[in-house]
């Protein structure tokens, strides 16, 4: 009956060894990337609007026009069932800046989406609006549309290397 005893102690001291080893110590993920224990494997992307709302909490936007499925389609040719998500917020006319975040609902259908986004950047490249708008000429230039897995988007602004920042760690879940 000792004996029995001591092998249960035994058998659970030696179980709670394990877990207190096992249990804090790097593991791997589904991709087989390490991962520290109580750590997410992929953490989940935030909606564009929640990325905008940091946005706005960091930087002062000038007015802007957050566009409706119709805007997107009267204005670029943007399809919005073609999206997940969306967030396509403009300046009035003395302000070139934009802040457009685009999720593309299907892989299949980043490339279009992401030529009618080049138009939009073409639009604004062109000598009619530099000339219109020309103190606003450098950030319009320096604008470019950035990708990351199937989100697009496009910042023309003055803080754009900030804003993009927040965008891209919003893409990432952070």
């Amino acid at each position: 009956m000792k004996k029995n005893y001591l092998k249960v102690i035994g058998v659970a001291a030696l179980t709670a060894m394990l877990c207190i080893t096992g249990c804090g110590g790097k593991g791997t993920d589904a991709s087989g990337a390490d991962t520290e224990a109580g750590q997410e494997a992929a953490a989940t992307p935030l909606k564009a609007s929640e990325i905008y709302e940091k946005i706005k909490g960091a930087y002062t936007l000038p007015d802007m026009y957050e566009a409706d499925d119709d805007w997107l389609m009267n204005y670029y040719g943007i399809d919005a069932s073609m999206l997940s998500d969306y967030v396509f917020a403009e300046a009035d006319e003395v302000h070139a800046d934009r802040v457009i975040i685009l999720n593309v609902a299907d892989e299949a259908n980043v490339s279009t989406v992401e030529e009618k986004l080049g138009a939009v950047l073409e639009q604004l490249s062109s000598p009619e609006m530099l000339d219109y708008l020309p103190d606003q000429a450098d950030i319009i230039k320096a604008a470019s549309i950035k990708k990351q897995g199937n989100a697009l988007y496009l910042v023309i602004s003055s803080d754009a290397d900030g804003i993009e920042e927040i965008i891209k760690n919003g893409l990432m879940g952070k």
